[in-house]
């Protein structure tokens, strides 16, 4: 090969990488784009020539981005053959906290028709990350002012004390004046148990005399059909004492609990409160009921809050050592979960516990022009601090909006109520 066709070698190989490099460089692509445009308020740092993403598929890149009067107009490159609903969302999304962003699309419904080329569409304004965190220090430092001073949480704190006080005070009024009867009740009720042990014992002892033939009695019942109904009376006898027995232990079994969960959501900026009571009639079973979800509907909102208001639970459950299992009426709609202690051997980890709970299995509706057509699941940490306070940190309705909440609860144990069910238990088991 002479110097010649080296040159011209040379020369042809270097002009196929300059042409590599300015294709790829360019950001050149074979690939048919069609235009669409959308307007925003606030791009919050969205970059030109960022990514597209349809559903998390990446369909496209940002053309070009450009002030037009009061908003920001931005160039919407999306791939031939990519198909994008009238009701699709546009919003500015990020990889991480500090990590690059792009344009995200969350699709619409086929009900809705086909965005066609050309047309322009409504973004989703989008807080940018400095906004975002010094409105989140200001909210932080209202709640902590609220906490510490004479703000609207320690107002409703103070409100719900002096009611559970009234109930409490209405509560120990009832018992005390029922409690003298009851007492007497139960010492009758001792006393004659005492007798009927004593005059089984003696019973048993006549039996015994009567089944040899001994005596005046034993020669009158000496007939077979005399002892078995004298028999029979007598088991009778000892079935009705083993009955009281079992009443009178029943009282004393139940054991009764107040709950109050108070729960914020940073995100609505919103605060409701669960109340309710929990009564165990026997180790290891409990059933609860009580408010959910419960807040003035006349106050301000916010933010956006997809939570339903003002409903009620009620469920069953059953607890072991390391699982407490539930199920019926979660804030009003047909459901259940289960907690597990995964350190419940350790006595310094055995306070944290993990939930995971389902409801709405057949939700399909909009709330607040929002479809909601999955089932809700909710998963978090708990944290108790002793038998009375616990902290828990929770992602409410993953399948949808994915709600990060935070709640602190207060519960007590209020052996009056469960001294009034004993009393109930005995009077109904007194009228069958």
């Amino acid at each position: 090969m002479n110097s010649e066709m080296k040159v011209g070698l040379f020369v042809l190989v270097g002009g196929v990488l300059f042409g590599t490099a300015v294709f790829l460089l360019g950001d050149y692509s074979f690939q048919r784009y069609y235009t669409v445009n959308a307007a925003f308020s606030d791009v919050a740092g969205l970059p030109d020539k960022a990514v597209i993403k349809l559903s998390g598929v990446e369909v496209g890149k940002i053309q070009k981005i450009y002030l037009k009067e009061d908003k920001v107009i931005v160039q919407l490159g999306i791939m031939e053959g990519v198909k994008i609903y009238r009701d699709a969302r546009y919003l500015v999304g990020s990889t991480s906290v500090i990590g690059s962003k792009f344009l995200e699309i969350g699709q619409g419904t086929p009900a809705a028709g086909i965005l066609q080329a050309g047309e322009t569409v409504q973004g989703e304004n989008t807080l940018p990350l400095d906004r975002a965190m010094t409105k989140v220090m200001a909210d932080l430092q209202g709640l902590i002012k609220d906490v510490r001073g004479n703000g609207s949480l320690t107002n409703n704190l103070s409100a719900i004390m002096n009611n559970l006080r009234e109930v409490t005070a209405n509560l120990n009024e009832l018992v005390s004046d029922s409690q003298p009867h009851a007492q007497n009740m139960m010492e009758r009720m001792d006393s004659i148990t005492a007798k009927l042990d004593d005059m089984l014992a003696k019973t048993d002892a006549i039996v015994d005399k009567i089944s040899r033939g001994e005596g005046t009695v034993g020669a009158l019942v000496s007939d077979k059909q005399m002892q078995e109904n004298v028999t029979s009376t007598l088991n009778n006898l000892k079935d009705a004492s083993a009955s009281v027995k079992n009443v009178v232990g029943r009282i004393n079994g139940f054991k009764t609990y107040w709950r109050w969960d108070w729960k914020y959501d940073p995100v609505a900026r919103a605060s409701k409160s669960d109340f309710g009571v929990r009564i165990y009639p026997r180790d290891g079973r409990y059933y609860y009921v009580g408010a959910a979800n419960v807040i003035n509907t006349k106050d301000k909102t916010h933010g956006t809050d997809y939570e339903t208001r003002n409903t009620v639970s009620a469920q069953m459950g059953w607890e072991t050592k390391e699982f407490d299992l539930y199920a019926g009426a979660v804030s009003g709609s047909a459901g259940g979960g289960v907690r597990w202690k995964p350190f419940y051997y350790n006595s310094g980890w055995d306070k944290i516990s993990l939930m995971f709970e389902a409801s709405e299995f057949t939700r399909d509706r909009s709330i607040k022009n929002r479809p909601f057509n999955n089932p809700r699941y909710d998963a978090g940490v708990n944290v108790a601090f002793n038998k009375y306070v616990s902290a828990t940190v929770r992602l409410n309705d993953l399948a949808e909006v994915k709600r990060l909440n935070y709640s602190t609860r207060i519960a007590f144990e209020d052996k009056d109520i469960a001294y009034l069910l004993g009393l109930v238990t005995l009077g109904s088991a007194g009228k069958k």
